[in-house]
């Protein structure tokens, strides 16, 4: 079969969750037998020039209803052109502007745009997009609804998600999750039947992992001054749902002297937090170092040789960073809620995320208790393998397999 997967997230400068699960679904269904295509909707050269660029979205609007069509690139010319890390796939396609124009359109109109794609027999979107591939069976994944059901969390577009994703519930022809908390919540949110959500959980590179592995040991960390095992790890956004200022709160009143590495990548919402994370780190002693956006490479060696991950979120669908530092080894401190117990298993050492003093009992715990530590970390690698890339395999084979079986 020929199985195409946007590259909306892909396309990104900074990789995201997303970006990675779609590459690693491309390396699964490639591993599988199938042909892979990946599409994108990145500018011409020569759309740069403002009227260029006004009139583009004029034509746009008045094609969408018709449907965009897609061409065929060059896979080495268009990757190295636009700086973007493309997986190995079979073909790359383009359609300029193709996510914003859909997005434009959707706005106005509340209805899905074709794309054609020839010869397309499953079209994979990603991350919640208002596109479809006319001919193919056309899969979507909702990762999660935290927009929906905490929209006080989330900077914007909480309405616009809401209308695609319910869109998305209607056209379908099926839909992935990562998690059984998030599939849950799907079939409550829309009232949609179980059958029709399939929970294949977080595509994960471990293969990715192994092979950032293989730097010298104690090249960055020695860089940074940072002993094997000795400090405590934050990495991901610092956004409302991440529940930096407890894990701060928490840090501080432990009084250990074991610092926190924070590597924030971004972020929104959060101005207070983050102004008190430049403070704390310009503060003498060093308890608290603030590190910006690393290479895949830096954050793997960091996490591999951190004493826990700590990572009290509120609410996940998921919880990348917690299966990425079990798999390489390192504790992980984590919230009690949403879908982070289904994914730490026995290997977390559980908090209630909306109680500082639970947070910092487990700082002080696992800072002390080494042979705990250690048991952790242990249950940690056994407790990755249960997202391997052979049982990832296994659950999207069956997906494919039922997408055909209930059109015979």
């Amino acid at each position: 079969m020929k199985v195409m997967v946007d590259g909306y997230n892909i396309a990104l400068s900074r990789g995201t969750g997303v970006a990675t699960y779609g590459r690693v679904f491309l390396k699964a269904a490639h591993a599988l037998g199938h042909e892979t295509h990946l599409l994108f909707g990145e500018e011409d050269d020569g759309s740069k020039n403002m009227l260029t660029r006004r009139a583009g979205r004029v034509l746009d609007f008045a094609t969408a209803p018709f449907g965009f069509k897609a061409h065929r690139v060059d896979v080495s010319d268009f990757s190295q052109s636009r700086d973007i890390a493309c997986p190995p796939t079979d073909a790359i396609w383009n359609r300029p502007r193709l996510f914003r124009a859909a997005k434009r359109a959707f706005r106005q109109t509340g209805t899905f745009v074709p794309v054609h794609v020839p010869g397309v027999d499953i079209a994979h979107w990603t991350y919640p997009l208002p596109l479809f591939v006319p001919g193919a069976k056309n899969i979507y994944t909702i990762h999660d609804i935290v927009p929906l059901k905490f929209p006080w969390m989330i900077k914007n577009g909480v309405e616009e998600y809401r209308r695609i994703c319910n869109g998305i519930s209607q056209r379908a022809d099926h839909i992935l999750t990562v998690s059984n908390c998030s599939r849950e919540d799907i079939i409550a949110e829309f009232n949609i039947s179980g059958e029709k959500v399939t929970n294949t959980y977080q595509a994960f590179d471990l293969d990715g992992l192994a092979e950032c592995s293989g730097i010298p040991e104690g090249d960055f960390i020695g860089r940074q001054g940072l002993p094997d095992k000795g400090y405590f790890l934050f990495f991901g956004a610092i956004e409302p749902k991440k529940n930096v200022g407890r894990l701060l709160d928490a840090f501080e009143g432990s009084g250990v002297k074991t610092p926190l590495v924070v590597v924030a990548a971004g972020g929104w919402s959060c101005e207070a937090e983050q102004k008190r994370l430049a403070e704390l780190a310009q503060m003498p002693g060093g308890r608290v170092r603030l590190l910006q956006y690393l290479s895949r490479r830096d954050l793997v060696e960091l996490i591999r040789h951190a004493k826990a991950t700590i990572f009290p979120s509120l609410y996940e669908g998921f919880g990348l960073p917690v299966l990425e530092s079990m798999a390489l080894g390192t504790a992980v401190i984590v919230s009690h809620t949403s879908a982070l117990p289904e994914v730490a298993g026995e290997a977390g050492w559980l908090v209630d995320p909306h109680s500082v003093e639970s947070i910092r009992q487990a700082i002080c715990a696992v800072d002390t208790e080494d042979a705990k530590r250690v048991q952790l970390e242990r249950k940690g690698l056994e407790q990755a393998l249960l997202f391997s890339n052979e049982a990832y395999h296994q659950r999207l084979a069956e997906v494919f397999g039922s997408l055909f079986s209930q059109s015979r």
